[in-house]
């Protein structure tokens, strides 16, 4: 069975995870001056498309967090 300390270290594992896949994908998705019209409007759409994403999961990561929080009482 896994300690306090473990369970938070995992957690802090996977937080800084998502962070840095973030992170990564909005490095990619940075709008630079020399990009051209094409690329420009990939990725506007590619900024559009992970904003309705995390809109579309955000009920189910509420969901996991309740579920989690009621595991840990």
């Amino acid at each position: 069975m896994a300690t306090d300390s473990e369970g938070k270290n995992a957690a802090d594992k996977s937080i800084n995870k998502v962070k840095d896949s973030y992170k990564s994908i909005d490095k990619k998705l940075k709008i630079d001056k020399e990009d051209s019209l094409p690329v420009l409007i990939a990725k506007i759409l590619g900024r559009i498309l992970l904003v309705i994403l995390l809109i579309i999961l955000s009920p189910f990561l509420v969901v996991g967090l309740i579920l989690a929080l009621a595991a840990a009482l």
